[in-house]
């Protein structure tokens, strides 16, 4: 696998700067136990892992890996090959830096489009897993998103994504309004917040939506903080 390079960043540039001052500060924000949509990928692909055009094991795409914590228990779940992908230099260290040879899992520093953008990467993945990026790009970083995202999805692989909801009672609201936009606000980081309706619109050009569903769940943070959430759930199939 190639490296994948950098270049204009498709979240915002003070997301950016938040996260990877919280990486590099050694943070693990939501610890280490899976994510809500890594379980639900689990239970879904458990059973019956998707074919893998021709290799086994399928291959999985991690978009917005962090320090690896939902690419290490899917690869160790469902015992498929993991490609982890983050803007954060930080956080791809970090996720390295936890590797074992219990699973087999790779990480770059990369964008999802400057990602897709490289040849040997386009139409590559069996499955794509997004867990919490979508929530924080900008309007024209969403559709570069989704694109992004179908291009590295091969045909008939599948999407798992999941983004926050505006019943969400952790962040929804707060901080300042964002101009021009609806559901969007800055407190620290960027966050939008979709609607179903938003995001069927979003992937139906390039993914037959197989699921949409919103799910309140509780967080639980290092220390023993919990978090309240509401977010949407997307299970897709490339067309």
């Amino acid at each position: 696998m190639g490296g994948g390079g950098r270049s204009r960043p498709a979240v915002l540039p003070q997301a950016a700067l938040h996260w990877e001052t919280l990486y590099a500060a050694g943070e693990r924000p939501w610890g280490d136990s899976p994510s809500e949509l890594a379980q639900l990928a689990v239970a879904r692909l458990g059973p019956a892992a998707p074919p893998s055009a021709g290799r086994s094991p399928f291959v999985l795409l991690d978009v917005g890996c962090g320090y690896g914590r939902d690419s290490r228990y899917l690869a160790a779940e469902l015992r498929c090959r993991v490609v982890g992908i983050d803007p954060s230099p930080a956080a791809v260290a970090a996720a390295r830096s936890a590797r074992t040879r219990d699973f087999a899992a790779e990480y770059f520093v990369a964008e999802a489009a400057t990602f897709a953008a490289q040849a040997e990467q386009a139409g590559v993945y069996d499955v794509v897993f997004a867990g919490n990026v979508y929530a924080l790009l900008g309007p024209i970083g969403r559709r570069e998103f989704v694109a992004a995202l179908a291009a590295l999805t091969r045909p008939g692989g599948l999407l798992f994504l999941s983004t926050l909801s505006p019943r969400d009672p952790q962040h929804y609201a707060v901080g300042r309004p964002v101009t021009g936009e609806q559901r969007s606000w800055f407190d620290r980081t960027y966050l939008h917040f979709c609607t179903a309706e938003e995001l069927t619109a979003d992937f139906a050009e390039a993914f037959e939506v197989l699921d949409l569903e919103e799910r309140s769940y509780e967080e639980r943070h290092p220390g023993g903080a919990a978090h309240r959430h509401a977010s949407w759930f997307l299970e897709g199939r490339r067309r």
